[in-house]
């Protein structure tokens, strides 16, 4: 009994009675800002809840009606809760650690009694408890959609259990590579990059005909389009093609359909949602046992140093003797700093390197894979091609967005926490030199990822003129459109970025805030074209190249809008006038869309130098 009774004490130490997570769950969670996370968060499922026609409920309506509009309304809500999780889990989870180091506490957290089990184990349920509390909040919305049918509640619970899992694996992976790598700014870049290539990637893999299973009945709702017609065999790894199994688009196989599979292979084929909770949770368990391995080890060792050490003994065995050329300083020394030293925003990330030739190589083999027929598809090609060519463009815009949001974030808070900002403003240097040589900076970074789709779009819409009586994949005019829009874009993204780094002290908070606004900004417009673009292919040509992402489908395919009343796949051939005219609208209102958000860019940044003095000399009082 004395040993059950060091057992249940033990336990109860490391998870329940965890000092970290009583501290952060009785103290942070009376913070106001908690609190509006919690009311944004359920604002935005009861604006997607409404916005699906949850409550427009009119006389004239059957019940199987109200049956069928509840269970889309229920597969929008899901969707938006799913995605929230996914980048709301790894924000509050990265913090934990990073905050510790930020504020030079971590290394006071070692010394106390506490075991590595406590410290990882309290730092990631102490922030995942307020994720999965918001999870829970949800779900008086979601028993709404139970009220006429159509909804089931072993789809709500199927669909809480993906998000919560999704919370955590996300957690974990954060929580680990904090640990690995200590410092906030690359921690932070790089794992919003890889959830938001991952998720894009491949869920547009898993739709297609290559990521589908052909054991896999067919789908009810989207016989006959390029919506995926089947399950995808990639639904056991990827949340968003669990959910659509879960919400009866894409139903699973029978146990017969699987017979030529092993065990455990045909159990997660047939349960995919289970098995991908059962899979995340298990990797989550092995990051988790990564993490105590070096919660003492990666606090003595700086970020790469580990590696910086091995070099340094390899040139100290050789003889070399170290030393750096001198260097010529620009005119600007802020562009020059960000430009040509480790001492920039972006840093030397391989990630973002990664990224570029991940999007070069994935072009190069799409135009690989159009012209010598690996599709197998005969007249579907086309049309899968251009879909393929759009998801593949979407993933990279996404991906920049990311990228320069969150760089730009930390050009000055980085500063501050490393309390060199009052160095930096008893220079010479006025605020015009500094915004400007920090844009500069970010500019340098984001020119070769802008190139990536840029020159993808280029190689489709130049080989299509080439190989003249051959079905266009694109349109030569997207050639201009596109940079142009990508520019724009991001120009307004990284300007952000700045003004939040400029307001807030914190690298954590600027990098929230920022990456919420612009990521919630393009969604919102996102929602905004789709509701508008029932007016017809004219208003669509007109009104989507103001929204991000529906803007480059205009441009890369406008076989899509013509004739459409919303931005979906199942669209038919439209005639040469229609095409001609929606064609000429996209790449006019495209400029304009340009225009407008250059405008508002250098609003932003005449704000930044405007108020760029008073904003340092008030945050160092």
């Amino acid at each position: 009994m004395g040993v059950l009774h060091d057992i249940g004490v033990w336990l109860w130490r490391l998870l329940p009675a965890n000092p970290i997570l009583v501290r952060v769950v009785t103290a942070a969670g009376h913070r106001v800002r908690h609190l509006w996370a919690r009311v944004i968060y359920l604002l935005a499922l009861v604006v997607v809840f409404l916005y699906g026609g949850g409550l427009l409920i009119g006389p004239e309506r059957s019940l199987a009606e109200l049956a069928k509009q509840y269970s889309q309304t229920f597969t929008a809500v899901s969707v938006v809760q799913l995605v929230l999780m996914s980048f709301i889990a790894p924000i509050f989870c990265a913090a934990a650690i990073t905050q510790e180091k930020d504020s030079n506490t971590y290394h006071i957290l070692l010394t106390t009694p506490l075991s590595n089990a406590q410290i990882v184990l309290g730092t990631l349920f102490s922030r995942l408890y307020f994720v999965w509390a918001l999870l829970i909040s949800g779900l008086p919305i979601f028993c709404i959609t139970m009220i006429y049918g159509g909804v089931t509640t072993r789809e709500i619970f199927e669909s809480f259990g993906l998000a919560a899992c999704t919370g955590l694996i996300t957690g974990s992976i954060a929580i680990m590579i904090s640990f690995l790598r200590v410092g906030t700014r690359r921690t932070i870049f790089a794992f919003f990059v890889g959830v938001a290539v991952y998720l894009l990637g491949v869920y547009a893999f898993g739709v297609s005909p290559l990521g589908q299973l052909a054991a896999a009945p067919d789908s009810p709702l989207n016989s006959g389009t390029l919506a995926p017609r089947q399950m995808s065999w990639l639904s056991i790894v990827h949340p968003f093609l669990a959910l659509l199994v879960v919400t009866g688009q894409t139903p699973a196989p029978d146990w017969s359909d699987v017979a030529g599979f092993t065990w455990p292979a045909s159990w997660l084929l047939v349960r995919p949602q289970y098995g991908y909770m059962i899979l995340t949770t298990l990797a989550s368990v092995v990051m988790i046992l990564v993490s105590l391995v070096f919660v003492r080890r990666g606090a003595r060792d700086t970020q790469g140093a580990w590696v910086g050490a091995i070099l340094e003994r390899l040139g100290a065995a050789n003889g070399a003797e170290r030393s750096r050329p001198s260097r010529r300083v620009w005119r600007n020394p802020i562009a020059w700093r960000e430009a040509r030293t480790r001492g920039s925003a972006g840093g030397r990330s391989a990630v973002r390197w990664v990224a570029i030739a991940g999007g070069f190589v994935s072009g190069f083999v799409l135009l690989l894979a159009h012209h010598n027929a690996w599709w197998g598809l005969g007249a579907l090609s086309v049309d899968l091609t251009r879909y393929w060519l759009t998801a593949l463009v979407w993933i990279e815009l996404l991906v920049v967005l990311l990228v320069v949001t969150s760089t730009a974030a930390t050009a000055l808070t980085r500063e501050k926490e490393a309390l060199t900002m009052e160095l930096l403003t008893s220079t010479p240097l006025t605020s015009r030199y500094i915004i400007a040589g920090m844009l500069q900076g970010l500019v340098r970074l984001v020119i070769p990822l802008i190139a990536v789709p840029v020159a993808t779009v280029a190689a489709f819409a130049l080989t299509d003129l080439v190989r003249v009586g051959t079905t266009p994949v694109t349109t030569p005019e997207a050639i201009v459109g596109v940079p142009l829009l990508l520019i724009a874009y991001t120009a307004l993204a990284a300007l952000v970025g700045l003004h939040f780094s400029l307001t807030l002290k914190k690298t954590v908070q600027a990098v929230m805030v920022s990456v919420a606004v612009v990521l919630g900004g393009a969604g919102l417009l996102w929602a905004c074209g789709t509701a508008v673009a029932g007016g017809g292919s004219t208003v669509s040509a007109v009104i989507l190249p103001f929204t991000p992402f529906p803007a480059l489908q205009t441009l890369l395919d406008p076989w899509r809008v013509v004739g459409s009343d919303r931005i979906g796949w199942n669209v038919g051939p439209p005639t040469a006038e229609e095409l001609t005219g929606v064609r000429m609208l996209a790449i006019i209102f495209s400029a304009v869309a340009a225009a407008a958000y250059a405008a508002v860019a250098f609003g932003v940044y005449a704000s930044l130098e405007k108020n760029y003095d008073m904003t340092v000399r008030r945050q160092s009082a």
